[in-house]
């Protein structure tokens, strides 16, 4: 058992944890089983989450209502920050003065393009999921059932429910310890992961009506607008897990969804079956991820970064 974490927390007296912007499954599960975890083993020890405001379908065990939005910096600097599910430094902007700040920084990641920003961290590109190397460096004994909910989230949401390549044994083995743990798998997916507000089947609806074919079938890809998402009455948070209704297109190899943040930047999502290494499609718009699970955000024109992407997409084709 790798110990370097267990050690950083127990030389700390104050600990604030955060994620990426936009946190999904895998981030808001890693943040909150860590939060959890120092909270039952470490009850002494003061301790805070910091992310953008979840969406509500990842509230699934205690703890939840905790999460700090408001990102404000207390009287006194924390002697530890832990930064999860985070592959650079501009992925933690709101939290950014808080870590700064910080005695020392420690990283629990799994993206491939992590570019090693803290003073020590866990770094495992081959894992499914933050979770999954969070898992790895705390104590199976002292996990409860709260702790092994969110773990399991997090494992479930960045798999696709046990389907990516990036799954293997040692994931199953945890999720299967985490079951013997008391987590309720079949609430927490259908839950979490598959159901749907009503504004959100009809946006969904709507932006796979409109996606445009490419590449012999063999691309496909939606833009949801500003004003898409004012027209059903849909947030930011309802377009979780479009790209993957995409993906799920016969014959597909990659498929892309593009939102529209403000007047000129958007954030695109790519994913891919088995033959485009996305990740390194993304990291040429300052962006990263996994070789089949990637993101980046694109200011201007996004008629031109589309026309780049496919054919970026082409040549690996």
């Amino acid at each position: 058992m790798n110990r370097a974490l267990l050690n950083a927390i127990e030389h700390a007296r104050t600990i604030g944890i955060t994620g990426h912007i936009h946190p999904d499954g895998d981030c808001v599960g890693s943040c909150m089983a860590l939060y959890g975890y120092i909270r039952s083993v470490y009850p002494e020890k003061e301790v805070k989450v910091f992310l953008e405001e979840p969406a509500d379908n990842l509230d699934v065990a205690d703890g939840f209502d905790m999460i700090d939005s408001t990102f404000q910096a207390g009287e006194t600097a924390w002697d530890l920050f832990v930064i999860l599910d985070c592959s650079s430094a501009d992925r933690f902007s709101p939290a950014a003065d808080l870590v700064a700040a910080a005695g020392k920084t420690f990283v629990v990641d799994h993206h491939m393009t992590n570019t090693n920003f803290a003073d020590e961290g866990v770094i495992l590109p081959d894992a499914s999921s933050t979770c999954e190397v969070l898992y790895d460096l705390l104590d199976d004994a002292l996990i409860d059932r709260t702790v092994a909910t969110y773990l399991y989230l997090g494992i479930v949401h960045d798999t696709g429910v046990f389907r990516y390549p990036a799954c293997t044994e040692h994931t199953m083995n945890i999720a299967g310890k985490m079951l013997t743990k008391g987590v309720n798998a079949q609430r927490l997916i259908d839950d979490s992961f598959y159901r749907k507000t009503y504004a959100q089947n009809r946006l969904i609806g709507d932006a796979v009506a409109r996606s445009v074919l490419l590449l012999d079938g063999r691309f496909i890809y939606t833009v949801v607008t500003l004003e898409d998402l004012a027209r059903f009455g849909a947030s930011v948070k309802e377009t979780e897990g479009l790209v993957d209704q995409l993906r799920l297109t016969k014959g597909i190899e990659v498929a892309m969804f593009v939102r529209q943040d403000d007047e000129d930047t958007y954030k695109i999502s790519l994913r891919a079956i088995e033959k485009v290494n996305v990740a390194s499609i993304c990291q040429s718009f300052g962006g990263g991820g996994h070789k089949f699970a990637a993101g980046c955000t694109v200011k201007g024109d996004i008629s031109d970064a589309i026309t780049q992407i496919t054919a970026m997409v082409l040549l690996q084709l």
